[in-house]
């Protein structure tokens, strides 16, 4: 064997390795900006589901410690149960909304990953690119991913309404 042959054959077979390992690269980094928007998605979800929790029950302990004040340390010490706050039900729905959205976004982020890791191997085997497939899957992941937003908001929202209302009227018939 020539040594000049032995170089050509190292050179065609560098080259071949190089292009895969570059498509290797692409679809790793596409695989990672398609799990940063499922997770920041899901992020996004669930802070919106916490700051509306948290401004509602900002909002039921004012008026409960209002009431308190209103009614004076007697009232409150002969029966402080009235004047817990309410919020039991908007804790248990952001609760039950969060889990819904840990749930959803780690089956989006396992399909995505595992798209990911299927692009790999087929890359680092030379064969054609899954990358539609996989470019495919992130759309629906992040559209179930905000239905899953909405339907959380809509659930917090009106349960947000109806809980207003009880305390409105809590301190309405307090007031009377």
């Amino acid at each position: 064997m020539n040594l000049e042959t032995v170089m050509n054959d190292v050179k065609s077979k560098m080259v071949v390795v190089q292009g895969r390992a570059q498509d290797v690269a692409e679809v790793s980094v596409d695989t990672f900006k398609q799990a940063s928007d499922v997770v920041l998605n899901g992020v996004q979800v669930l802070v919106k589901t916490h700051t509306e929790t948290a401004t509602e029950l900002f909002g039921y302990s004012k008026a409960s410690f209002e009431k308190a004040k209103a009614d004076g340390i007697a009232a409150v010490v002969s029966n402080p149960v009235i004047y817990m706050p309410e919020g039991r039900e908007k804790v248990v729905a952001a609760f039950n909304d969060t889990l819904t959205t840990f749930t959803k976004t780690g089956e989006d982020l396992a399909k995505v990953i595992l798209n990911g890791y299927e692009g790999v191997s087929s890359r680092m085997q030379g064969e054609a690119p899954a990358v539609k497939r996989a470019r495919k899957s992130v759309r629906k992941a992040s559209a179930s991913t905000k239905k899953t937003a909405t339907k959380a908001k809509k659930t917090t929202a009106s349960k947000a309404r109806s809980a207003r209302k009880s305390a409105d009227a809590t301190i309405d018939g307090a007031t009377s």
